[in-house]
């Protein structure tokens, strides 16, 4: 099947290179502008531009696919019978939409119809689900509504991050997007329509969430921490200065203290009070610091059991 790619974040990777790999032909690429990066700020390509380079894709980067009669006609001309979506960033307009005779699939972290929107995996995280999955589906006007074609579940575990779910996700999801061209090739499969009274959002991850509220349980704020490690982060404040936390546990002891209140300090961390339960701080990096164990921190900083963090 001839397919056009469209799609800028890492998450798009998996999905490229499988597509590659297979009998299926890459006809042309879209992605996002090149952004200014690094200490220098030099314009730096998507990753699927560079992956696209290193193939000698033709790629386009257009600021915009609205009203855009360009992008039209440059994938009309290449006769994609499918357009393949993953994780691109920006809506795809009706006339696109229509385009293809397949249509325009799409890879997307979660059990649709719950966690529609930006930041399916990030949401999950904060929930503390215990389970999550890809969903392959047709794109239509709406934001992640459009009819399923394959759909499969994935376990959370413990240990899991946004950064390490993303990647067991991005690599599923290639998988099962070759599954669905190959099963429409041979139109063996029927796109199934979402319920969407049971639809649940995802909204784009904002600055503000980093900031740890001890006032909360000790799971939310490890959830937090799991959830935002690539972006933003996640910080807190101890003596006026700015820490930003980087790995954090569980203890599973409880505390009548005050919610931020250092408990002990011991080789395995900082353990704190929460509204409900106790953290322990396993890793952090003062601002404009080092990344460093917590244990350490506490010593530089000559921190004690009474002392309050914010």
């Amino acid at each position: 099947m001839k397919i056009i790619f469209m799609g800028s974040a890492a998450f798009s990777i998996p999905s490229l290179e499988a597509l590659l790999q297979s009998s299926h032909r890459v006809a042309g690429v879209i992605t996002n502008q090149e952004k200014p990066a690094g200490r220098g700020l030099q314009p730096k390509p998507t990753p699927v531009a560079a992956l696209a380079a290193q193939h000698a894709i033709e790629t386009i980067t257009p600021a915009t696919l609205k009203n855009n009669s360009g992008v039209f006609t440059w994938i009309q001309e290449r006769s994609p019978e499918a357009v393949v979506v993953v994780a691109y960033g920006k809506l795809i307009p009706p006339d696109i939409l229509h385009l293809p005779p397949h249509g325009c699939l799409n890879v997307h972290p979660s059990l649709l119809p719950a966690y529609r929107g930006a930041a399916p995996v990030q949401r999950a995280l904060l929930h503390g689900d215990e389970k999550t999955g890809v969903t392959i589906m047709l794109l239509d006007e709406g934001m992640d509504s459009g009819p399923v074609l394959i759909q499969e579940e994935m376990a959370v575990t413990a240990a899991d991050d946004a950064a390490t779910l993303g990647k067991k996700l991005a690599v599923r999801g290639a998988a099962m997007l070759l599954k669905t061209l190959d099963l429409l090739e041979q139109k063996r499969i029927e796109p199934v329509a979402q319920r969407h009274e049971q639809a649940t959002l995802a909204p784009r991850i904002t600055k503000a969430e980093g900031r740890l509220d001890f006032n909360k349980s000790a799971v939310q704020l490890h959830n937090t921490v799991r959830a935002l490690i690539e972006w933003p982060g996640t910080w807190i404040t101890c003596k006026g200065e700015l820490v930003h936390v980087l790995a954090t546990g569980l203890s599973g002891s409880t505390s009548v203290l005050p919610a931020g209140y250092i408990i002990n300090i011991d080789k395995h961390g900082i353990h704190a009070a929460t509204g409900e339960g106790v953290i322990i701080l396993r890793s952090v990096k003062p601002a404009g610091g080092k990344a460093m164990d917590a244990f350490s921190y506490a010593n530089g900083r000559r921190l004690k059991a009474g002392d309050v963090l914010g």
